[in-house]
């Protein structure tokens, strides 16, 4: 996966976080990050499995 592919995933993941109600600040600086770095932030947001808030 290309690292632009890469960026685009991690907004899907985040954007799936912040839509099943979890509260989230999304400030990711992929601009700081090597291509290693974003490959294992992308891995933790797919990982994470949001519990959504009792409304």
């Amino acid at each position: 996966m290309s690292r632009s592919e890469m960026i685009q995933a991690l907004i899907s993941e985040q954007n799936r976080i912040a839509c099943a109600g979890v509260p989230i600040d999304i400030l990711t600086i992929t601009g700081f990050m090597n291509t290693a770095e974003v490959e294992a932030h992308l891995a933790h947001y797919r990982a994470y499995r949001p519990n959504a808030r009792a409304g």
